[in-house]
């Protein structure tokens, strides 16, 4: 077995142990419990700090040669000189969980590290997935492939049978919303909002053209959030704006995404969004 198709195949195992675990421990009172910030500022609860560990030291024994970069402690050097880096969320929607409102996710990404060339870039995965804790749905990047529902996505869909653009919208403000609101009026189209709790879940299916738009303002998304997203935005010609740039979000260390948004190619309501946040 290549050194990649073991490393993947490890990641898969990590994924569905994660997932039982924290379906195990849903419920649970204790495990809502505070106990400090993560490296990004955001608060850290038991069940996040339980899931990162378990899944950090289930790569360790893998014997693998790796990294990993997570939510909330960060960089993991499991070796000397990795071989490869794995982004990792092991709980997206930690609210959501404590809150036992059923939706939350883990996110993963894996990429491979040339020693002697730059570090690789968060588009340039060889794996990802994000999976749904409570059931068995998850949107897969495998052999150059998007992989949802058992279908192979070639290119961003187009759902024209909808009266209204579903809207999946992250902001610190009402202001915010209220100019993404105006601008999706203002171009002919309504609208639906639709803000599930977990970016990574959300911000994937844009990517695939499942929800129109993805929108995060807010200046706390992270690399460990969005790079399946990210990578399948940039596989199925989806657009997609972002801050920082795509060529200088690093994936060897926590990195805070300012501002994402994913949605249809050669579009109005992007373009907008691009004049109104992103110009220069």
């Amino acid at each position: 077995m290549h050194g990649s198709d073991e490393m993947i195949k490890t990641s898969k195992k990590i994924i569905d142990e994660l997932k039982s675990l924290l379906r195990e421990h849903y419920g649970d009172p204790g495990y809502a419990t505070v106990v400090g910030e993560g490296v990004s500022g955001d608060i850290t609860r038991r069940i996040d700090l339980m899931a990162e560990e378990y899944a950090v030291d289930a790569f360790s024994k893998s014997g693998l040669n790796i990294w990993v970069v997570s939510e909330e402690k960060g960089l993991y050097r499991l070796r000397e000189n990795p071989d490869y880096i794995v982004l990792l969320d092991p709980l997206d929607g930690s609210l959501n969980y404590v809150s036992q409102i059923p939706f939350a996710s883990i996110s993963m990404t894996l990429y491979t590290v040339n020693r002697s060339g730059p570090p690789p870039l968060i588009h340039e995965a060889i794996y990802g997935v994000v999976a749904d804790v409570f059931n068995n749905i998850q949107i897969e990047y495998i052999d150059s492939k998007i992989m949802y529902d058992n279908k192979v996505y070639e290119k961003r869909v187009s759902i024209n049978r909808r009266q209204h653009r579903i809207v999946s919208a992250y902001f610190n403000r009402v202001e915010e919303f209220s100019i993404i609101r105006d601008i999706v009026i203002n171009q002919g189209e309504g609208f639906k909002l639709r803000i599930m709790g977990s970016a990574s879940i959300e911000s994937t299916l844009a990517s695939l053209g499942l929800i129109d738009y993805f929108i995060s303002l807010t200046g706390r998304l992270r690399n460990t959030d969005v790079a399946l997203a990210i990578v399948a935005a940039v596989k199925l010609g989806s657009s997609i704006l972002v801050e920082p740039s795509l060529n200088s979000i690093r994936v060897d260390k926590v990195e805070i995404v300012r501002r994402l948004v994913i949605g249809p190619s050669n579009d109005s309501i992007i373009n907008e969004i691009r004049r109104k946040w992103f110009a220069s």
